[in-house]
């Protein structure tokens, strides 16, 4: 995709809208990864727009009823996430690996 290309898309897009996307996966000089794009199309538009990142939800009760929008806009939430599901992730290894099956119940 080339830099016009590439503006005219970033001015159109809102975040929480959602595209396709062809190309080719690569890293930045960041260490990111990144996509290449050759081809892209939106999906959808977002129909309302997300919370600020920088001030994110005040009201606790907001961001438990609205998780998916509370991940999106607050890192320590996100990185919460991760790092319980890593914990889980560890914990059902270990059992499995001393030969314990999982039942849910």
């Amino acid at each position: 995709m080339g830099e016009g290309s590439f503006k005219t898309l970033k001015a159109f897009l809102d975040t929480g809208d959602i595209i396709t996307a062809k190309g080719v996966a690569k890293r930045t000089e960041k260490g990111e990864l990144s996509i290449n794009i050759s081809e892209y199309s939106v999906l959808t538009k977002a129909l309302q727009p997300l919370p600020d990142k920088f001030h994110g939800f005040t009201d606790i009760e907001k961001r438990y009823r609205q998780r998916h929008l509370d991940l999106i806009c607050n890192e320590s939430s996100k990185a919460a996430l991760r790092a319980r599901s890593k914990i889980v992730s560890h914990i059902r290894r270990f059992l499995e690996d001393r030969d314990f099956i999982e039942m849910e119940t």
